[in-house]
């Protein structure tokens, strides 16, 4: 069968007589063409994909190249290093009332070595007067606290009669015997200073600063006490009560509190150092803390002299023996006030 069917189409078709003809409208073209669309589209991807590794690498030289941020690797950032504890509270116009109007600005200094070195010739004193183009009175008192070994006066410790909570309290009552008895017990020049106290008349005056170095630190007197704000015992007990003391007969004085600056000691041969070293209440920025919070709860300014002006990196610059103000430290926190606060 199927032989037959073989032969039956040899016999029918003759080679001779096909017309190839009726395959010529088949477009040739269109196959080579497709292949060329194939070839198209490998080049076009290679193509974008060289372009975006071009881009890529553009970019990453101009991000190399980057741009100017105007750093100066010469400028003194120091001050910037840590941010000072600084509290600026100006008096409102409540408080204002009834402030006597002398048209001069008067300034009262109180605390111990910051002010009291060298006596009149005091740096840090003629520092303030000329930065702030005031009238300073100093009422500081050499080697005094600023709080108390006894929660009251008693004669057998006289250095208590000389604390910032008594000399605050006889300028605002004007009874100076606890001072006088007191100063007249520790020293020829303290008890000058009491006499030169009773010639006062705080009421003048525009400002009150307070500033006590770290004897109180060396010496191991407490910082505070939780259940009493204003135990004379710790230095936030004494500076509280003094503060309000002001405040409820003076309301319109400004009072400005300073910290003690980066400092250290060196006793028996031994240096202690503020910065690292807790002699039982804290370091040195532990008592500077809690200065900061008696202020900022009082609503009265404080001014952070320790991370603000002498700072561990710069004190050699500022102080004398690791302790004392020279003029350059004088200097330097006067600017910082006249910078900080303004009393007109």
């Amino acid at each position: 069968m199927t032989t037959q069917n073989n032969d039956t189409f040899h016999d029918t078709f003759d080679e001779d007589e096909f017309d190839d003809s009726l395959f010529n409208d088949i477009d040739t073209d269109k196959h080579i063409k497709h292949g060329k669309k194939k070839w198209n589209f490998h080049i076009l991807f290679f193509v974008v994909i060289a372009a975006l590794f071009l881009f890529a690498i553009v970019r990453l030289l101009i991000w190399n190249i980057g741009k100017s941020s105007g750093y100066d690797p010469n400028e003194d950032t120091s001050e910037f290093d840590t941010e000072p504890l600084d509290y600026i509270q100006p008096l409102n116009k409540e408080q204002l009332n009834g402030k006597p109007e002398d048209g001069v600005t008067t300034i009262f200094c109180l605390g111990n070595s910051p002010f009291s070195d060298n006596g009149a010739d005091n740096t840090l004193t003629a520092s303030i007067a000329d930065a702030m183009d005031a009238v300073t009175v100093n009422v500081s008192f050499a080697d005094s606290f600023m709080s108390q070994k006894n929660a009251s006066y008693d004669d057998s410790y006289p250095a208590d009669g000389i604390s910032l909570y008594e000399v605050t309290k006889a300028l605002t009552s004007g009874d100076f015997s606890t001072v006088e008895r007191a100063a007249a017990a520790i020293s020829e020049e303290a008890s000058a200073q009491a006499e030169y106290m009773k010639t006062l008349d705080l009421s003048t005056a525009d400002m009150v600063v307070i500033m006590y170095d770290l004897s109180d630190y060396i010496d191991h007197r407490p910082v505070m006490d939780p259940n009493d704000p204003n135990n004379l015992l710790t230095c936030n007990g004494c500076l509280n009560a003094s503060v309000q003391m002001i405040q409820e007969k003076y309301p319109y004085i400004r009072i400005v509190v300073l910290s003690t600056p980066a400092c250290g000691k060196t006793i028996d041969n031994f240096y202690v150092d503020g910065d690292v070293q807790d002699l039982g209440n804290g370091t040195l920025t532990d008592y500077l803390a809690n200065a900061a919070n008696v202020a900022i709860s009082n609503g009265v300014s404080f001014i952070d002299t320790y991370f603000g002006v002498i700072t561990t990196q710069n004190r050699d610059q500022y102080l004398i023996d690791d302790y004392h103000l020279n003029e350059a430290g004088s200097k330097a926190i006067a600017a910082r006030l006249k910078k900080l606060i303004s009393i007109s």
